[in-house]
């Protein structure tokens, strides 16, 4: 009787047929590259130039990814882990300096800059996010506008750093803009305070791009029409000082603004201050 000969595949092809395909909305689009939007984490270890990740993704496959500093502090808590990943690009010190301090040349890459652990299977298949600020860094100020949200959060060994943070609220979109770019002190970040009202009081947050600044705020006064008593609570984005656009927050407001928080991060307020919008 002929005996049928069987095929024998090598163990990653056969693994790649059983994996399942990676979908477009599995995918991030930055600077022409597609970089995995899940990865379960495998390792990470900080280097010279960025943190550096080894991750599983959906279909079996392992892959790096740079990785801001941030992520590595504290990260190990994030092992074995799927994790809900957000890049931007960043610039890093370039290979060709090979570790020397001294070297000024620089390359652009996407970088890591969040990862979020990926527990909530509903929110993650619609790509929402609670905030742009990652597990190991403070909210400071946070809530969704529209369809986008901001946030501004606080990251570094003591949160001593300060970031504006705006983009779509979705997981898997790169952020659109952040301010500063690099990591800067709270207290040159941004200028700010708290301003008494009738009835009430609120808290401003400036962050200056150019001729651009985007400002966050809340307060609660007698601003109804018969001086009922009203909150208010957004992001203002002027140009040359004059208010191009109010975004209201379209959902819960997350804040620390107040008078104990500009204290201790030595923020303060500006020449031109701020006038909450009618």
């Amino acid at each position: 009787m002929p005996t049928r000969s069987r095929l024998l595949l090598p163990l990653s092809l056969l693994l790649a047929t059983l994996a399942p395909p990676l979908l477009a909305q599995d995918l991030i689009e930055i600077d022409g590259q597609s970089k995995p939007a899940y990865g379960r984490l495998l390792a990470l270890e900080s280097g010279d130039i960025a943190c550096y990740l080894s991750l599983r993704g959906d279909d079996g496959a392992e892959f790096q990814e740079m990785a801001s500093f941030e992520i590595c502090e504290g990260g190990e808590e994030l092992i074995g882990s799927r994790l809900v990943l957000r890049y931007e690009l960043q610039s890093v010190q370039s290979a060709e300096c090979q570790g020397d301090p001294d070297c000024q040349l620089s390359d652009l890459v996407p970088l890591v800059v969040s990862a979020r652990v990926a527990d909530d299977e509903e929110a993650i298949a619609e790509g929402a996010v609670d905030s742009f600020c990652a597990p190991q860094e403070s909210v400071v100020f946070d809530c969704r506008v529209g369809g986008k949200r901001v946030s501004v959060c606080g990251y570094g060994p003591d949160a001593d750093l300060l970031q504006y943070r705006f983009g779509k609220a979705d997981a898997r979109a790169p952020l659109e803009l952040t301010l500063p770019e690099g990591p800067v002190p709270a207290s040159r970040a941004a200028s700010g305070e708290t301003v008494p009202f009738s009835g009430g009081g609120g808290s401003w947050l400036r962050f200056r791009n150019g001729d651009y600044s985007y400002v966050v705020y809340s307060g609660i006064g007698r601003w109804g029409v018969n001086g009922e008593t009203v909150e208010k609570q957004g992001v203002v984005v002027e140009r040359g000082g004059r208010v191009v656009t109010n975004l209201p927050c379209s959902g819960p407001l997350t804040s620390e603004l107040g008078p104990d928080w500009f204290e201790q991060t030595g923020i303060s307020g500006d020449d031109p201050g701020f006038d909450f919008p009618d």
